[in-house]
């Protein structure tokens, strides 16, 4: 009875560790960090995080999500990163970050070096950090963050700032 538990052990263990690779490799190919999710639709986002993704839902009249553009994270908090990419001007790239917590986790939303940041008032009390990075290909991308309650919120933008500002403003328009 010992050897033909340690064979089940031995096979049951092996079977875990072959289906739990198996579960990584896409995300592995993709460049997915470690802990991060693809998702297929907003719906399965939300259902992975417990979010509520109704402002990002907003903004997909004039966007469109990227091929692999729904990216989330469960653990220390749910967060998720949306790409997408303006209908009008297919050069212009948005991504709005969205999660429970003081902060968008770094495999989410790596840092963004910035040569400028600002204090920017959005509503009477609340202000947002601005940051602007100058990219070698001579783009420049800004990147803006805000927290409500107990949720944190940013969008990173390589379009005008007034058009980042407008965004910024419906989606506060459109928070519970």
């Amino acid at each position: 009875m010992g050897r033909a538990g340690l064979v089940m052990v031995v096979v049951l263990g092996g079977t875990a560790l072959a289906l739990r690779a198996a579960d990584a490799i896409p995300g592995w190919l993709a460049g997915v960090p470690p802990g991060v999710r693809l998702c297929a639709s907003l719906d399965e986002a939300e259902a992975r995080t417990g979010l509520r993704l109704d402002h990002a839902r907003a903004l997909f009249a004039d966007y469109e999500l990227l091929a692999d553009g729904i990216r989330v994270t469960a653990k220390p908090e749910p967060a998720v990163a949306l790409a997408m990419r303006w209908r009008q001007d297919r050069r212009i790239h948005l991504t709005l970050f969205h999660g429970r917590g003081k902060e968008i986790p770094v495999a989410l939303r790596t840092p963004l070096p910035s040569f400028h940041e600002i204090a920017v008032p959005l509503e009477k009390g609340r202000s947002a950090s601005l940051k602007a990075e100058a990219m070698p290909d001579g783009s420049v991308w800004q990147d803006i963050e805000w927290a409500v309650g107990s949720d944190a919120t940013a969008l990173r933008f390589n379009g005008r700032t007034v058009e980042l500002l407008r965004l910024v403003k419906q989606i506060l328009e459109d928070a519970p």
